[in-house]
């Protein structure tokens, strides 16, 4: 299967877009690209985003001296909290410009000997079978077409009763495809996936899950921020852009807004 059948030349091209590059790190605050874990509701974006991947670094159980990949590290901020813990960081995503961002942040934290980040692409992992302790996936196996691909990479590359802890954004049992389909327009990709579904595809690559935890309020009060975001100029982000972004998130909202798109996490490990 080639590339353009798993949608990773569509994923790229979209974080490798100006407007997305400018508007990501202004909203989100440049050291991530997931959602946030919003326990009050009163939490930035930027916050909340770093509690989310505290919570499920510490649902993975990792340990100082651990290799770790990220599988689609976006701008490195989850990197740079396992360089910060002691694990040995390694990231790897299909967007030029987020790996660019990524090594230039890991050089600014002083970080930059202690992580390796390259362009990769995750169904087709650039690493030995059976040589990392962990992987960390936030909110990115929604790109691929071939999700069952994915987690049977991950499986592969992993060691013995090795670790994947992942989170992503997800259909609702019951859900209107329709509204849900037209929020995932702009990513390439189209609605469907059950959060059943996901264990389904973990258990059939050869994983055992040992933790699956939905929280469908965290996206929505995620979404809500980001458009009051839109609500003033961005820099990077010319009026039209930022037209089109905004009608994006509406679409989001409004999927949101009835229950038809959730979120959750999961930690799945190797048997051994």
């Amino acid at each position: 299967m080639t590339r353009s059948d798993t949608n990773a030349k569509a994923a790229a091209a979209y974080y490798n877009e100006d407007a997305v590059a400018a508007f990501y790190p202004s909203a989100w605050g440049g050291e991530d690209i997931h959602i946030g874990r919003y326990d009050t509701g009163a939490e930035t974006v930027r916050d909340a985003s770093r509690a989310m991947t505290r919570h499920l670094l510490s649902l993975a159980g990792l340990r100082p001296g651990d290799t770790v990949l990220d599988i689609a590290c976006g701008y490195g901020g989850t990197l740079r909290e396992l360089a910060r813990s002691g694990c040995v960081a390694r990231g790897v995503d299909i967007s030029r410009v987020c790996v660019e961002e990524a090594r230039r942040a890991n050089a600014a934290a002083g970080l930059a000997d202690r992580i390796s980040v390259q362009i990769g692409d995750f169904h087709d992992l650039p690493f030995e079978p059976a040589t990392l302790s962990a992987c960390i996936c936030q909110e990115s196996i929604i790109h691929s077409t071939d999700r069952p691909r994915v987690f049977a990479e991950v499986f592969r590359v992993l060691r013995p009763r090795g670790v994947f802890a992942f989170s992503d954004i997800l259909t609702a049992q019951g859900a209107d495809l329709d509204l849900v389909n037209a929020a995932f327009a702009r990513l390439g990709v189209t609605g469907g996936a059950t959060r059943g579904d996901y264990e389904r595809m973990a258990r059939e690559a050869g994983f055992d899950i040992v933790q699956s935890e939905e929280r469908q309020d965290d996206i929505r009060t995620h979404y809500d921020k980001l458009a009051e975001w839109l609500e003033d100029p961005l820099p990077g982000v010319s009026p039209e852009a930022a037209d089109r972004i905004a009608a994006s998130i509406e679409r989001w909202q409004c999927a949101l807004e009835g229950g038809h798109i959730t979120w959750a996490c999961f930690v799945a490990k190797q048997p051994g």
